[in-house]
Parts: C-alpha cells; sequence; structure tokens
C-alpha cells in the first residue's frame, strides 16, 4: 500500500516539474515573425523625433515596438498609443524601461517633423516619430506587409486604412513577432519582461 503511494507521489512529482518547464518555455503572446533581414533598409538613415540619423543602429540594443499610423488617425491610434503610454508606464514602475522604445511611423505624408513630435510627446515623451516620404514609405510598407490605403479626404485631412498591428524588434534590428488587434498591454508586457530579463 505504502509503495502506491510513493509511486503516486513520484508521478506527481515528474508532472509537476514537466508542467513548470513547459510553463518557463512557453511560447510569446506575439505571433512569431523569423525575419533574416534588419527592419529598416541597410545603409540608410532616417530623420525622427530624436535625431537625424536614426537608423538599424538606433534599434540594436532596445525591443522596439514599431507602430504605423498617422496623427490625423480619428480613433485607432490615438487609442493604441495612450495603451503603449499605460504599458510603458508599468514597465518603467518595473526598473525596465531603459532597453524598451516605441517607434511610431507615419503612413501620411504630410505629417511633418513638428506634427509628429508633438503628437507622440502628447502621449510619452519618449515616443519616437518618424515622418517618412513616399519612397522611403513605400520601401518600408513593401519590407513588412503593412496594408495602407487612403480612403477618403475632408479639406486638408486625409484618412486611411492601415494595419493596425506592432512588430516587436529584437536587439538584432530583426522583426521577431507582431501583436494583431486587439492590443492587450498585459500580454506584451509578460513578453517584454521575458525578453529583457
Amino acid at each position: 500500500m505504502n509503495k502506491t503511494y510513493l509511486v503516486y507521489g513520484l508521478a506527481l512529482i515528474i508532472l509537476t516539474m514537466i508542467y513548470i518547464s513547459d510553463d518557463k518555455e512557453r511560447k510569446p503572446n506575439f505571433t512569431q515573425i523569423n525575419a533574416d533581414h534588419l527592419f529598416l533598409e541597410k545603409n540608410k538613415t532616417y530623420k525622427t523625433t530624436i535625431n537625424d540619423s536614426f537608423n538599424n543602429d538606433s534599434l540594436k540594443d532596445h525591443i522596439t515596438l514599431v507602430f504605423f499610423g498617422y496623427a490625423s488617425c480619428p480613433d485607432f491610434c490615438p487609442d493604441t498609443l495612450a495603451k503603449m503610454n499605460k504599458l510603458f508606464k508599468t514597465v518603467s514602475e518595473n526598473n525596465q524601461n531603459k532597453k524598451l522604445q516605441l517607434l511610431f511611423i507615419s503612413i501620411d505624408p504630410k505629417d511633418e517633423m513638428e506634427i509628429m513630435k508633438k503628437y507622440v510627446e502628447y502621449f510619452n515623451k519618449d515616443f519616437i516619430g518618424m515622418p517618412m516620404n513616399g519612397n522611403n514609405l513605400n520601401e518600408l510598407i513593401k519590407k513588412t506587409g503593412v496594408y495602407v490605403k487612403k480612403v477618403s479626404s475632408e479639406g486638408a485631412i486625409d484618412f486611411y486604412d492601415h494595419t493596425g498591428a506592432i512588430f516587436i524588434v529584437n536587439t538584432d534590428a530583426k522583426i521577431i513577432g507582431i501583436y494583431t488587434p486587439p492590443i492587450v498591454n498585459s500580454l506584451i508586457l509578460e513578453d517584454i519582461i521575458k525578453v529583457l530579463n
């Protein structure tokens, strides 16, 4: 009788160890992408709200969340950036914000640097805005598979349908995954903590 309990006890311990091991090797919450190329074009620099020579080296040694949108977006972009601000505050409270950055890339050629700076800094002073001209934007859209389509205009304001996903770029400046809407901060936070530790 005692031997039976011993066997059951050992089996329970083994199953618990397997469960804990599986939990440590848990799959991330993003859809994994195995990109073998750098996120930005090689040997190119871009003007951003933080400097005039942003490139792939600016992404290295950081975990970068990348979101494509535009300053005149009526709903999805401001909602997402507000969520990202909350996420960054949580990460900052855990003293893990030094290696995390957010890059907001504009799909609207009318978003000039001054507009972008005011827009991203309204949500978080550390967010990075990147206005893009036509050629650079088209290259990056093609490379990442982002969907962008101008759907209407009202006066001087253009409205776009666009991909609402957030890309996660690793410390080697390569895309490792994508978060698709609905964007859930707690799931992103789980991944970031795991990657930064």
